[in-house]
């Protein structure tokens, strides 16, 4: 099962902000999509978040490499922890013969940076930066140094506006948009036990996400999908929020296909079925059918499915418990406020559009996780 792209998300769970019954929730608003360089810098500077302790911004990237080789990188700034403005890279390499190097670099305020005028993140030894059609990473750890070159089939996107925000508040809010839906990407390591050199290809799905908010405030189950076919690229995502919220949705669908946007929603009608059951905790079910339709035009209706075995049986769920791995302190205090578990899949997705009276089909494979932030 692939990374998930925001492990260290859940870490925002160490703080809890009393939120007003009354608050409205504005979800993502329709607009243009288009990213910008606003968009992707750091927002650790803004009033909101320099001294907010549930801050978090993270710049993350899911490989799909060819010949047996693996890889995930994820540039994190927060201040939840031990104080404001830490920030950590987190780089990790699989050999074809499973062998696995994983480094996180952990690095206080003065020890990173970033440029005004274009995009260029410094985090210690470690770069990300360029066009935001073809970014760049360096990475420089105690096991290996490298670099990757994304090349993207389809173009930045965000789910109009990009910015929900949890009540009447401007500076509570979470935005997110995907860097590469998807790019192709070439790179070289070099390892440094044995000085061995790997050249890598394959392809690349990027987003970049920040929240002033915790995440047991953010949401309580969380579906979301990503393809890495250049033929049919479907990202999707839908989040159920708490119940001073009325559980309303946070969501988007979008799909290209080869690199040209073909539809894209943030109001979507969707149906969760055929629940898979946690055989350790009974209150943890996960639907493994995730249905969608548009309110609009054009017509659209999708699905995503856990995928099957051999014998048409689903295969059984990657998952991840952070309580069960954090330590005794971090447990005893994020408990009291959440128990997330987050679940991955392999997955199908299938979709139909219906536009000026004329029918397409789309199909293909992809990631699917779903996280319950509370049962």
């Amino acid at each position: 099962m692939m990374k998930a792209i925001a492990p260290l998300l859940f870490a925002a769970l160490m703080l809890c902000t009393a939120v007003a019954a009354a608050d409205p929730l504005t979800p993502f608003q329709a607009g243009p999509g288009d990213v910008t360089l606003d968009d992707v810098q750091p927002h650790y500077d803004a009033s909101e978040n320099r001294d907010n302790g549930n801050y978090s911004e993270w710049w993350s990237f899911v490989f799909r490499l060819e010949n047996g080789y693996w890889a995930y990188v994820q540039f994190l700034v927060s201040n939840v922890g031990l104080g404001n403005g830490k920030a950590a890279v987190t780089a990790e390499f699989r050999l074809p013969d499973g062998t696995t190097f994983s480094e996180r670099t952990d690095l206080d305020r003065g020890q990173w940076s970033y440029a005004k005028d274009h995009f260029e993140l410094k985090f210690g030894d470690n770069t990300l930066g360029g066009s935001l059609n073809a970014l760049k990473i360096h990475l420089k750890n105690g096991q290996f140094e490298g670099d990757y070159q994304l090349t993207n089939i389809a173009p930045p996107w965000k789910p109009g506006t990009g910015r929900a925000q949890y009540g009447a508040s401007a500076s509570r809010y979470y935005q997110f948009q995907v860097l590469a839906p998807l790019a192709k990407v070439e790179g070289t390591l070099k390892l440094v036990d044995d000085g061995s050199v790997h050249k890598v290809k394959g392809l690349i799905y990027s987003d970049h996400q920040f929240a002033s908010i915790g995440m047991h405030e953010q949401a309580k189950r969380w579906a979301r999908f990503r393809s890495f076919d250049p033929k049919a690229t479907l990202v999707f995502a839908n989040m159920q929020t708490p119940d001073v919220y009325g559980n309303a949705p946070i969501q988007f669908a979008v799909l290209f296909s080869d690199g040209k946007k073909v539809f894209d929603s943030t109001d979507l009608d969707v149906k969760e079925t055929d629940a898979y059951q946690d055989p350790k905790k009974s209150e943890y079910q996960v639907p493994r059918i995730v249905e969608f339709a548009t309110k609009g035009e054009p017509r659209v209706r999708g699905a995503i499915r856990a995928a099957m075995d051999k014998e048409k049986h689903y295969s059984v769920p990657g998952r991840e418990d952070f309580l069960e791995t954090a330590g005794a302190a971090v447990r005893f205090v994020v408990s009291k406020f959440a128990k997330p578990i987050m679940y991955d899949f392999e997955g199908n997705f299938a979709v139909e559009i219906v536009k000026d009276g004329k029918k397409a089909e789309y199909k293909g494979k992809g990631a699917y996780y779903y996280t319950i932030v509370n049962p």
